[in-house]
């Protein structure tokens, strides 16, 4: 997925915020194999991964980074959209502020903003992703909010971590599995570095 959206850098750690749920498998722009049975759905088109590191599914969030927390100015258009940013955290039983920093990532609040890969959205939604996930308008912000903090609660579920539901939010679970951690490819590492430091700093 990992092809980068159009909109400039925004605020904190706003920058080189990447299409997540890009789900074309073998459409030709990453060299990724086919996701595992059990993400199929989403069809995530994934980086190549590096040599396999330890791994535990269940494991807790590995030590992987250090993360470095800048306070800034509050992002353009975080107000607008954050009472139900934090209303899908609380359906989905998310950890308080990971969405916001997600999306903070992501879109820097831009309903409308769309990647070269065709992401959509505040937290990026691809077109199959969108659908599979009930999401009829990618660009309802509401909509939009809940498709990704349901998927993000899936990779919770299936990885038992953040740091690795974030990097599987961004690079697709089989690429996760497949590295026995964070992919080492040229994006991955970094938007979960990103994501992190905007959840640590919580609120802007």
């Amino acid at each position: 997925m990992m092809i980068r959206t159009f909109f400039p850098a925004a605020a904190v750690l706003l920058a080189c915020a990447s299409p997540a749920l890009a789900q074309h498998t073998d459409a030709g722009l990453s060299s990724a194999e086919a996701d595992d049975a059990s993400a199929a759905v989403f069809e995530l088109i994934e980086h190549r991964t590096a040599a396999a590191r330890s791994f535990s599914a269940a494991a807790a969030d590995p030590p992987v980074m250090t993360v470095s927390v800048t306070r800034a100015a509050p992002p353009r258009g975080r107000e607008r959209f954050l009472a139900f940013i934090r209303a899908a955290e609380l359906r989905h039983a998310l950890p308080n502020g990971l969405l916001d920093a997600l999306i903070a990532v992501e879109s820097a609040y831009q309903p409308g903003v769309v990647s070269r890969a065709g992401a959509m959205g505040l937290a990026q939604l691809m077109p199959a992703t969108a659908r599979a996930l009930g999401v009829l308008d990618p660009f309802d912000a509401r909509m939009n909010v809940d498709g990704g903090a349901r998927f993000l609660r899936a990779m919770l579920d299936k990885f038992g971590s953040v740091t690795l539901a974030l990097a599987a939010y961004n690079a697709g679970p089989a690429a996760v599995m497949r590295a026995r951690g964070i992919p080492a490819n040229s994006e991955t590492p970094t938007y979960v570095r990103k994501v992190l430091s905007a959840w640590r700093l919580g609120s802007f």
